[in-house]
C-alpha cells in the first residue's frame, strides 16, 4: 500500500512549494506515519556526511592531521642513506688527489638515480620508445665530452659545449610528450622541440597537416659549485624523490564545512602545482554541512600535504594506495542530521516515523536536487525535454532567461538576454562562474547566432549530460509511482523487473552515450507469475529502467513510459532531430531500485536552550580538541537521525518518509526563518 500526502498535512502557503515535489514525480511515501515539523541545516554541523571506504566498509574519519606514515618511510631511507654515506666516506679516505679530481661528480650522478647502474636498462626503454637508430644517436651524444655533468669538465679544466642531439621528427605530440620526460627522469637533460625544415612546415601548412617536431636534447646544464659526494647523498636523503616500494597515490581524508568539493580540491591542487587530474574523489558532497571523504593524489608525499594551510577544511589520516579514487568508488554514505525547532507535543511521531521507517524504508527516488535549484521552465529535466524534442530556441531561452532568486549580477545577465537577445551584451555581464551560460554566449558571439546547435553542443559534456539524466531521473519518478498506485510498496507482482546481477544507475557513473566506458549493464528478467506466488524474491531487487536503447521495459505498466514521454512531447523510439548528442535513444539507459531501505537507522532526542548552539561533534571539532559537547537544557527539542544509504540515494528522500514534509529550498529557507523569528521573540 502506498501513502499520498492528506491535505490536512499542507499548511494554506505550502500549497505552491509541494506542486513543485510533484512535478517531479515526489508523489507518494511509502508508510503511513505521522510526520513532523524541523528545520534542516540551521547549523552547518547538522549535516554531517562520512563517506563509507570501498575497501572497509567503515565510514571515513579524520582524527590525525600528521604525515604519521612518512616518519617510517623517511627513517628507512635515511638509514639506507647514512650505511651508504658511511662506505663513501669510508673510500674517499683511501682515494688520492687524482682520484678525487677524476671523480668530483661522478659521486652526484651516482646518487641522482645511479645511472651508471641503471644506463641499460633506460637505453632499453628508449630504444622501444624511439627505435634502434635513435637509441645508437643517444649513445654516442651520452659518450661526448660535456654532454653529462660529471664530462662537462676536462683534465685542463677547459669546458666542452657539444651540439645538441636532434631526434627523428614526429607529429604525435603524445610520444613527444613521453620523450621530454624520459629525458628528465634518466639524465636530466633538458630538451625542446624543433621544427627541422621551414620548407617542411610551410608544405605542411599548405596541407593543413600537422608539421613534424622533433624533439632537441640539449646537454646538461652547466653547475656552480659541486657538491661533494657526501653532500650530493645529504641533498638527496632529504630531498622530494619518490621513495623506493611506496605507491604512487596518497590517500587522505578531506573533512570540509561549507565549502564546495570541487572549490577545496582546486585550492589544494594549485598550492601543491600539480594538475587537478591527478587528485581522485569518489564522488562530490553537498556544500551546506560538514562531510568527510576520501582524496587521492599522484606521487605527492604526505608531508607536503601536512605543511599545507587550508581554510574550511582540514585534511589527514594519510595512507600510500596503489591506484587513483574514481567516480563510485565508495560504498555509500553514513549521515547524521539534526532537525531542530521540533514541537515537543510531536516528539512521539518522531518515535512512530523512525520505526515505520526501519521496517517500511522509503522510495528510491531522485531527490529535488537531481533537478537544480531552479523551477518552472528552467528545471534541468525542462532543459532536456527542450533539447530531446529538438526546440532549440526554446532550450537556449530556458538556460538564459531570468529565473527567481538568483543573484543580482546573474539577474541583470538574463534581463539583458530577455531584453535584447545581443550575445555580446549579454556576456559582457555574465558571470564567469555560470558556465553553460557563457559557453553558449561567447559561442553564439564568435559565429551566426543562428546556429543553435552549435551553441548548444558549446556546453561542457557533463552538463549536456545533466540535462538528458534529469529527464530520464523524472521519468523514473513518475513510473515508479505509477507503479507503487497499481502494486504498493516493497512488493514483488508478475511482470516487475528483477536484478540477476550488477549495480543499479546512480549520481557515481551514469549512462553515457554510446562508446561510453560502461563495463557492462546490469542483467535483468521478468518476473513469472509462478514466482510472483512463491514470494521469495526480495523486494530491494525490483527495479525500473531509465529510458534507453539498450534496456528492457517491465511487462505490467503497460505504455506507461511511452505515455508519459509523449505528454512531453517525445518519443522514446523515433528522434525527431539529427543531433545524436539530444537523442534518447542515444544513451544506453540503465536500471534503479524501487524500494529504499536505510540500514544503521537511529535517533536521539535532544532538549536545548541555546537556538543558535551546535548539538552534535563533528570530525573538525574533535581534531580541535572539543571531545564533548555540553548543551544546556532547555524547552527547545531537536532529533539526531543516523543512517546509512547506499552510492546513488538521496538523504532528503529518507527525511521526507521521516517528516511527510516539503523537501524544496524554498520549503527549508522558510521554516528556518520562521524558527529565527521564534526565537529572537522568546
Amino acid at each position: 500500500m502506498s501513502h499520498a500526502p492528506s491535505s490536512s498535512s499542507w499548511r494554506e502557503n505550502d500549497a505552491i512549494e509541494h506542486v513543485e515535489e510533484r512535478l517531479v514525480g515526489l508523489e507518494l511515501y511509502a508508510n503511513a506515519a505521522a510526520g513532523f515539523d524541523g528545520v534542516l541545516k540551521e547549523r552547518y554541523s547538522d549535516f554531517i556526511v562520512r563517506e563509507i571506504d570501498i575497501e572497509s566498509g567503515e565510514a571515513v574519519v579524520l582524527n590525525e592531521l600528521s604525515a604519521t606514515c612518512d616518519v617510517e618511510i623517511d627513517a628507512r631511507e635515511r638509514k639506507k642513506f647514512e650505511a651508504m654515506k658511511a662506505k663513501v666516506q669510508a673510500m674517499e679516505r683511501e682515494r688520492g688527489p687524482d682520484d678525487e679530481a677524476e671523480d668530483e661528480d661522478a659521486a652526484k650522478d651516482d646518487v641522482e638515480g645511479d645511472k651508471e647502474e641503471s644506463i641499460e636498462e633506460a637505453m632499453k626503454e628508449f630504444e622501444a620508445l624511439c627505435g634502434a637508430e635513435d637509441a645508437r644517436r643517444l649513445r654516442e651524444f651520452l659518450a661526448t665530452p660535456g654532454v653529462t655533468r660529471r664530462s662537462q669538465k676536462t683534465r685542463d679544466g677547459k669546458a666542452e659545449t657539444p651540439q645538441p642531439l636532434v631526434l627523428e621528427p614526429t607529429t604525435d605530440k603524445a610520444k613527444r610528450t613521453q620523450i621530454h620526460q624520459f629525458f628528465k627522469k634518466h639524465f636530466l637533460l633538458p630538451t625542446d622541440n624543433v621544427v627541422e625544415s621551414n620548407e617542411e612546415e610551410k608544405e605542411a601548412l599548405k596541407n593543413l597537416k600537422k608539421p613534424s617536431s622533433s624533439v632537441r636534447v640539449h646537454a646538461a646544464v652547466k653547475q656552480g659549485k659541486k657538491r661533494t659526494r657526501v653532500e650530493a647523498m645529504d641533498h638527496r636523503a632529504v630531498g622530494n624523490f619518490w621513495p623506493e616500494g611506496v605507491p604512487e597515490h596518497v590517500r587522505f581524508a578531506f573533512c570540509k564545512e561549507n565549502k564546495e568539493s570541487y572549490e577545496m580540491l582546486n585550492v589544494i591542487a594549485r598550492a601543491l602545482k600539480v594538475n587537478f587530474k591527478s587528485i581522485g574523489v569518489a564522488g562530490t558532497k553537498d556544500k551546506r554541512g560538514v562531510t568527510t571523504q576520501h582524496v587521492t593524489v599522484h606521487r605527492v608525499r604526505a608531508k607536503r600535504l601536512a605543511k599545507l594551510v587550508l581554510y574550511g577544511c582540514k585534511i589527514g589520516n594519510y595512507t600510500y594506495v596503489d591506484r587513483q579514487l574514481g567516480f563510485g568508488d565508495h560504498c555509500g554514505n553514513e549521515f547524521e542530521i539534526t532537525l531542530r525547532g521540533i514541537d515537543p507535543d510531536v516528539v512521539g511521531n518522531v518515535e512512530e516515523a523512525v520505526r515505520a521507517l526501519k521496517s517500511s524504508g522509503t522510495i528510491n527516488y531522485y531527490g529535488l536536487q537531481r533537478f537544480g535549484s531552479a523551477g518552472g521552465k528552467h528545471a534541468t529535466h525542462k532543459i532536456g525535454i527542450e533539447l530531446l524534442r529538438g526546440e532549440w530556441q526554446a532550450a537556449i531561452d530556458a538556460l538564459l532567461l531570468p529565473r527567481e532568486g538568483e543573484r543580482d549580477d546573474v539577474m541583470k545577465a538574463r534581463l539583458k538576454w530577455m531584453e535584447t537577445k545581443d550575445p555580446n551584451e549579454t556576456l559582457k555581464l555574465m558571470p564567469r562562474w555560470c558556465a553553460a551560460e557563457r559557453c553558449v554566449l561567447e559561442r553564439m558571439s564568435k559565429v551566426r547566432s543562428t546556429d543553435l546547435v552549435g551553441s548548444l553542443l558549446a556546453v561542457p559534456k557533463q552538463i549536456r549530460l545533466m540535462y538528458i539524466h534529469a529527464y530520464q531521473a523524472y521519468l523514473f519518478n513518475r513510473v515508479v509511482s505509477e507503479r507503487i498506485r497499481k502494486y504498493g510498496v516493497n512488493t514483488v507482482v508478475e511482470g516487475d523487473l528483477v536484478l540477476e546481477e550488477g549495480n543499479c544507475a546512480g549520481d557515481e557513473g551514469e549512462d553515457d552515450m554510446n562508446g561510453d566506458n560502461r563495463v557492462s549493464m546490469p542483467r535483468v528478467r521478468v518476473v513469472t507469475a509462478e514466482e510472483a506466488a512463491l514470494g521469495a524474491i526480495d523486494s530491494s531487487l525490483v527495479v525500473l529502467p531509465l529510458p534507453g536503447n539498450s534496456i528492457t521495459y517491465p511487462t505490467n505498466l503497460g505504455d506507461v513510459y511511452d505515455r508519459f514521454a509523449a505528454e512531453d512531447g517525445i518519443s522514446l523510439n523515433i528522434t525527431t532531430h539529427s543531433v545524436r548528442e539530444f537523442a534518447i535513444n542515444s544513451f544506453t539507459g540503465d536500471y534503479r531500485r524501487c524500494f529504499l531501505k536505510p540500514t544503521n537507522v537511529s535517533h536521539t532526542v535532544i532538549s536545548y536552550a541555546d537556538a543558535a548552539a551546535d548539538l552534535v561533534l563533528t570530525d573538525l571539532d574533535r581534531i580541535n580538541g572539543i571531545t564533548e559537547r555540553t548543551i544546556e537544557d532547555g524547552p527547545l527539542r531537536a532529533v539526531t537521525v543516523k543512517f546509512t544509504l547506499p552510492p546513488s540515494s538521496y538523504a532528503t528522500m529518507v527525511l521526507r518518509e521521516l517528516m511527510k514534509a516539503n523537501t524544496s529550498v524554498s520549503s527549508h529557507k522558510r521554516k528556518t526563518l520562521d524558527a529565527r523569528a521564534a526565537a529572537s521573540v522568546e
